[in-house]
């Protein structure tokens, strides 16, 4: 018997030493793609330039008073602006910033591992290490990364707390929490599940003094929170320009790209895993813990599958709540999330074939390629437009610079003499200003003074460049109302594009010669952001040409 026991022991030994070098390996093969993106990531692109833009304003004050024209709260501007003043506010230092988040998600996806199963994160690491979605926009300056990681911080310590209750257990959770919570309003969400999966943990141990303990978790969060209700009042009044309602075929969309960048079958691989993880937890559920929460194996599998389905359930209704049209990062605090959770559910299940984990893995590594591919694009080739502009561009000359988003990054990376200008004209581009975007809407013609500007530009023998997705087309635009006075109501979208084909046509029937100015990049850049450049000149009055404030027709 003795012998047969050590034989068992020694045969676990082995395979936790094997398991502990695959994850190893997948976990380099992670910081390897980390590696990449920093080389590759290059100059900051829109979303970036304007959170960094707020972080940087000269006082604490305003930096305070703009949060509301970006979508986290306080720490991650605040962070940003400590590392821009100490460390460097290039867009090089910046990137090292993101890198160190990078590296810290794959940390604390080994922390959860060792807190909840005491053996390698396969399953997460096999999910995540190598996602490039995981990569590029945890490791983008936005607050998504640095959020994702402090969620699995908060995972991990609360789950210290749901194991064995302890008032110095309690105070860290809520201190892990309310940081959390600080760094990206999604948080909230996911926070609400994992304390109330910590909660079903407790009740399901007859403990309902410290089951409403674990609940009290996420009251400091809460709190916290109260002194954003002015700016998320005063966002509400712009941000009817991007909300498209609930969409679950978009929302589907984007998801399936944050699980599943490189091959589309990952996805229901995903899902598997997550199906697999909660029938798991139920039947988990159904064990009476007899033993104390601290030694029964069960605790970790009911407490991570029912964070996972309070996560997927909440996520889900902040998303009904938002009614945002979602991007791909939108998903990257829930996949990191999910991904530890299915890690520790499954992490010795089932007890016979363990294999299947370290297997996982190794079919991860094989994504390494594609996703190497996908890293090294540059996020975007605005700093190479801005180049050539300064360059060749006179200070008699114009630039026009559509859609008017592009001017954020635009603006932090042109410092040229040339004037330059968006459709429509806005006071501010140093961030998205949807504010001043909107005043715009409810004007007759706001793309007019554009199109003076062009006139006298051209006229007086000047060149006028085109940088973004200008349409030069000779059929005459759509003339519209002003908003909500259209189909599409307040979305921002619509305007811009009309605005932008009526410029386009103006160009088109006045300038006389074009020419597309082209930009060399290292290496391929993100369809987000891949600016184009024509620069135009001459100038010519065609017989009876509409001017672009003609009487506009209803819809």
């Amino acid at each position: 018997m003795q012998i047969a026991n050590a034989c068992s022991t020694r045969r676990i030994l082995d395979r936790r030493e094997i398991e502990w070098a695959i994850g190893a390996l997948i976990t380099a093969a992670g910081v390897y793609l980390h590696w990449v993106n920093l080389r590759s990531a290059g100059a900051l692109w829109r979303d970036e330039a304007g959170v960094v833009s707020i972080a940087t304003m000269p006082n604490a004050h305003e930096m305070w008073s703009n949060l509301g024209h970006e979508s986290c709260p306080i720490l991650f501007p605040a962070l940003l602006r400590a590392w821009s003043f100490s460390l460097g506010g290039s867009d090089a230092a910046l990137r090292v910033f993101g890198f160190i988040v990078g590296l810290l998600m794959l940390g604390a996806v080994w922390l959860n591992g060792w807190f909840l199963h005491r053996s390698a994160p396969l399953i997460a690491l096999g999910l995540l290490a190598v996602n490039p979605s995981v990569v590029r926009w945890g490791d983008s300056l936005r607050a998504y990364g640095l959020a994702s990681v402090l969620m699995l911080v908060t995972f991990a310590v609360v789950w210290r707390f749901a194991r064995a209750p302890e008032l110095k257990r309690w105070l860290a959770a809520g201190l892990v929490a309310m940081i959390s919570v600080q760094c990206l309003f999604q948080n909230s969400f996911l926070l609400l599940a994992v304390c109330a999966a910590a909660a079903a943990m407790r009740v399901r141990c007859h403990d309902f003094k410290n089951g409403l303990a674990a609940l009290a978790i996420g009251v400091p969060a809460a709190i916290s929170l109260l002194p954003y209700r002015v700016a998320i009042r005063e966002a509400q009044d712009w941000s009817v320009l991007s909300q498209i309602g609930f969409l679950p075929a978009l929302i589907w969309s984007n998801l399936s790209v944050a699980m599943a960048p490189i091959f589309p079958w990952l996805r229901w691989l995903w899902i598997a895993l997550a199906v697999a993880a909660i029938v798991h937890c139920v039947k988990s559920a159904r064990i009476s813990p007899l033993a104390p929460p601290k030694e029964d194996a069960n605790s970790a599998v009911f407490f991570a599958g029912t964070a996972l389905i309070g996560g997927l359930v909440s996520f889900s209704i902040f998303l009904w709540i938002a009614k945002m049209p979602t991007q791909v990062w939108y998903f990257l605090p829930l996949t990191t999330f999910g991904a530890v959770c299915i890690d520790a559910a499954l992490a010795n299940w089932p007890a016979r074939w363990q294999f299947w984990r370290c297997a996982l893995a190794i079919l991860a590594l094989l994504c390494l390629p594609g996703a190497r591919e996908l890293i090294s694009y540059r996020q975007t080739n605005m700093d190479l437009v801005a180049g050539v502009l300064q360059e060749q561009a006179d200070p008699r000359d114009l630039i026009i610079v559509h859609p008017w988003t592009f001017g954020v990054s635009f603006d932090r990376q042109y410092s040229g003499p040339t004037p330059w200008t968006t459709i429509p004209p806005l006071a501010d581009h140093r961030f998205h200003r949807y504010d001043l975007f909107k005043a715009k809407m409810i004007l007759e013609n706001p793309a007019q003074p554009v199109c003076d500007q062009i006139a006298a530009t051209l006229r007086a023998g000047n060149q006028v460049w085109l940088v973004g997705d200008i349409p030069l087309s000779q059929t005459p635009p759509p003339q519209i109302q002003p908003a909500p006075n259209n189909p599409w109501g307040w979305l921002d979208d619509p305007y811009s594009d009309v605005w932008g084909a009526q410029v386009g046509y103006f160009v088109a029937i006045h300038a006389t010669r074009g020419e597309v100015i082209p930009i060399h990049s290292p290496n391929l850049i993100s369809p987000l952001e891949n600016v184009s450049v024509v620069a135009v000149t001459g100038w010519q009055e065609p017989p009876a040409a509409p001017a672009i404030g003609s009487e506009s027709t209803e819809k």
